[in-house]
């Protein structure tokens, strides 16, 4: 199949990682449909549109059951398809444990793990109808490792999509689906809220291969996921992370 004809969903794509997978699969020819809940997606999907690739933007809130749904309806009658879905919106906010109540667990919970549920459950039957699709959910350094710092929401989330992940390439495996996680170390977004200035070759000389990632270290590994040449991979999480968690 041309990839020209396969439609991608990157989910929180208005900036860091997620910008550069919408870049990433449009160089591929993918139709790229950006949903994210900052209107700078906008801003992301007008330059890929300059650069003569296709690529659109739809305000949606990932945590909301009913707007996702009501979103892969739209596209799914818009294109007539959905072949890739990349889960990559999250959140990382600071909450030591003991300072951490049911209102901050639970908003991570619904930005990074449900909504890789309820995109996973609308795309699912379209991938199925279709008889091919790929799914990569971004899960992080921390669900392998643990985190610190007041991330215990972040990582157990994280982890959580690797365990969703894995039961759902057992049951789609026959129908031509192959879902699979990237799992992310220290990668240069604006997610770090400053954390890395004056600090990156600090930083780097942790990481094995001597720097921090770059969002395209990521794009491209997912790039490879998506296509016909990852056919046979299937249930995985690739750490992108320079060998600073090697497991």
């Amino acid at each position: 199949m041309n990839t020209m004809n396969r439609v991608a969903i990157v989910t929180g794509a208005a900036s860091g990682i997620g910008k550069a997978i919408a870049f990433s699969l449009s160089q591929s020819d993918h139709q790229v449909v950006i949903a994210d809940l900052s209107e700078s997606g906008a801003a992301v999907a007008e330059e890929i549109n300059i650069s003569g690739k296709k690529c659109v933007f739809h305000n949606v809130d990932v945590s909301i059951k009913g707007s996702v749904q009501e979103f892969v309806h739209q596209i799914d009658g818009q294109f007539g398809r959905i072949d890739i879905l990349v889960n990559n919106a999250g959140i990382r906010p600071t909450n030591p444990f003991r300072e951490m109540d049911f209102e901050d667990w639970d908003k991570v919970m619904k930005v990074n793990l449900y909504s890789s549920f309820y995109f996973c459950s609308a795309v699912l039957p379209i991938m199925e109808r279709n008889r091919w699709g790929r799914i990569i959910n971004i899960s992080s350094l921390a669900a392998q490792q643990g985190s610190t710092g007041g991330h215990s929401h972040y990582a157990a989330s994280k982890a959580g999509i690797v365990g969703l992940s894995k039961s759902l390439a057992r049951e789609y495996g026959r129908s031509g689906i192959t879902v699979n996680v990237v799992a992310p170390g220290w990668i240069d977004t604006p997610g770090w809220g400053g954390a890395l200035d004056g600090k990156r070759e600090q930083f780097a000389k942790k990481v094995p291969v001597g720097r921090i990632g770059r969002p395209e270290d990521v794009a491209d590994a997912i790039s490879f996921l998506a296509s016909d040449n990852a056919e046979y991979i299937t249930g995985i999480t690739l750490p992108i992370n320079g060998g600073l968690y090697i497991s």
